[in-house]
């Protein structure tokens, strides 16, 4: 499973149990909302900052240009010669 997508699910995860637990002790929804998404981002800041890592360090490699090989220096030329 991608890191980004374990990430969402675990976040979301926990913003749905604890809302589920504040409409349970009678909070209404709009508060229990609000506390529920605070309650989930402390809770990930304090416990989740390997799997957050994992992310950042999958959408660096993304954004990166990957190095070229030789392979694709002569697809490159290919490409160009079939231009002209």
């Amino acid at each position: 499973m991608k890191p980004w997508a374990l990430y969402t699910a675990v976040r979301l995860g926990i913003f749905i149990v604890s809302l589920a637990i504040l409409l349970l002790l009678g909070c209404g929804w709009i508060w229990g909302a609000v506390f529920a998404t605070a309650i989930s981002l402390a809770l990930s800041v304090l416990f989740l900052g390997p799997m957050r890592q994992k992310v950042a360090d999958d959408l660096r490699t993304r954004v990166e240009k990957p190095t070229k090989d030789a392979d694709s220096a002569t697809e490159d030329g290919q490409l160009d010669r079939s231009a002209r």
